[in-house]
């Protein structure tokens, strides 16, 4: 299977970090089961061709109902984790980049189009972090500037969620533009991986394990999918970080079995609707198609797997020892593999998040 992902677009300067990450842990109350779906959609390996149809980007259906929300998002209150991506703002002229860009290993640094490498900054992200209120957790994506030719955001963004720290994650939230400052769920979806194969037979390696990626359509306001009594499940607004633009994601925090919310998180950005049967990266491309941002690389240059980042996994609610696969740097090492994937038993989906489960039954 190939995917062309090739926007070419202008230059922009800003300021580079090296990449670094630290977590900040707090007690949080008991939340409440989120309540079952009454809709729900799968998405097929038809539906996955050199032109995706995916739910995330179809027109809104002319018989979808409006929904009605209860819980709208404000801000958060506690600061629960933060990290720093590797960024390109200064050296990108260069074509290259150095460090963060690890194809074995599913991590991304390419904010460049297909073989130009052309810089694009709105897909390059700073810093990404993590607080919550009584109702919702909320995950801030700075990017590195505007699109240079719109001065906007124009990417699609991402979070990817992984409640046992297996390096498979079971959530998968994306958005899409338009950006309000003000949240909407409109431009919203989320999915699972019900049959737990996201990652393959090893998780952080390029494998031949036919995955289908997250199958399954949780939430989705214009296909009118989400669970039953909560179309309140996702948001997403523009804001800033200090003077760095941002998007800010808001997820319902009830979608935690028993309030038991500790998980590791990461983010990604796309020039292109986020497939999410295209996950995990490293699998679905050959590292030949993908090509690499790094001139030492015989694949040099990006080729199919072009204009997106992604970053690696910080914890929230422990602390990680290092092991976790995907996870960002701890001194002591890191796990090759994990377990077989399976849809069954308390660690796969289903028994980590029996609710949103029970959504897409």
């Amino acid at each position: 299977m190939k995917m062309k992902k090739a926007i070419p677009l202008l230059l922009m300067l800003a300021l580079f970090l090296q990449a670094c990450s630290e977590s900040v842990t707090a007690t949080i109350p008991p939340a409440t089961a989120l309540p079952v779906a009454s809709q729900a959609a799968l998405i097929t390996p038809e539906e996955t061709t050199e032109s995706p149809v995916q739910p995330s980007a179809v027109p809104p259906t002319a018989d979808i109902q409006p929904v009605t929300h209860v819980i709208i998002p404000s801000t958060g209150t506690s600061d629960r984790a933060t990290a720093h991506d590797n960024e390109n703002s200064l050296f990108f002229d260069t074509k290259k980049v150095k460090t963060g860009d690890e194809f074995y290993k599913n991590r991304f640094e390419r904010p460049f189009t297909s073989v130009d490498m052309a810089y694009l900054p709105d897909l390059d992200v700073v810093n990404f972090s993590i607080t919550s209120d009584a109702s919702f957790f909320y995950v801030n994506i700075s990017m590195v500037g505007l699109d240079t030719v719109s001065q906007s955001l124009t990417g699609y963004y991402g979070v990817e969620i992984d409640r046992n720290a297996d390096g498979r994650a079971e959530v998968l939230i994306t958005t899409r533009p338009p950006y309000s400052t003000e949240f909407t769920s409109d431009n919203t979806a989320a999915y699972l991986d019900v049959n737990g194969d996201v990652g393959g037979s090893i998780i952080n390696r390029p494998d031949d394990f036919a995955s289908d990626g997250f199958e399954r359509v949780l939430f989705d306001l214009r296909q009118g999918i989400y669970p039953e009594g909560n179309p309140d499940l996702v948001w997403v607004r523009q804001t800033t970080d200090g003077t760095l633009p941002a998007v800010e994601i808001a997820f319902d925090r009830r979608m935690f079995k028993d309030g038991a919310e500790a998980f590791m998180w990461s983010v990604l950005s796309d020039d292109a609707a986020i497939n999410p049967a295209h996950l995990y990266y490293n699998d679905y491309f050959t590292a030949e198609q993908a090509g690499a941002a790094n001139t030492d690389d015989p694949n040099y240059p990006i080729k199919e797997l072009a204009a997106m980042d992604n970053t690696c996994r910080v914890p929230l609610g422990f602390q990680a020892v290092g092991t976790e696969p995907l996870g960002c740097f701890v001194k002591g090492g890191e796990a090759e593999a994990k377990a077989t994937p399976s849809p069954d038993g308390p660690g796969s989906t289903c028994g980590q998040f029996p609710s949103l489960c029970a959504s897409v039954k």
